[in-house]
């Protein structure tokens, strides 16, 4: 008897740090819609740094061509959220056409509900078509789980 309590105190013990463990909210797959369908994978890699890989697109239709487009790299955020920054491999110094922009810039906001809000803020076409950016609205594809 006393054995059989003594590795029932032993396994819990053992297993106390899984528990422990902070669960990353923001972590996941999200899917939603803006200019077009959007999804957003993001990984924590350590601390506020997270991989980031952001899609479009946009069907092909009678009336439209479609678009689609991606854009990866990485991205520092806490739990409201943060800026994505791409440098453009296009860009021009001294170039000062409104299409020249020396990076790609996405605000990222969080809703602490399982939702997050993208706004593309300049300099993305590079990255997308004209018909479709990376603007929208998403949820968490485990939101409501």
């Amino acid at each position: 008897m006393f054995r059989t309590a003594l590795l029932v105190a032993a396994i819990s013990l053992a297993t106390l740090p899984a528990f422990a463990q902070d669960v990353n909210e923001i972590e996941g797959l999200y899917s939603g819609s803006g200019e077009g369908d959007l999804t957003l994978d993001l990984t924590h890699i350590e601390d506020d740094r997270y991989s980031i890989s952001i899609n479009t697109v946009v069907p092909i239709q009678e009336e439209f061509m479609g678009c689609a487009g991606g854009i990866e790299g990485e991205v520092l955020l806490s739990k409201k959220g943060g800026n994505f920054f791409v440098e453009n491999e296009m860009y021009e110094p001294g170039d000062e056409s409104p299409l020249n922009q020396r990076y790609c810039e996405i605000g990222i906001a969080f809703d602490g509900q399982g939702g997050v809000v993208l706004e593309e803020r300049d300099g993305c076409l590079e990255y997308h078509g004209a018909s479709c950016g990376f603007s929208g609205t998403l949820t968490h594809d485990a939101a409501g789980i």
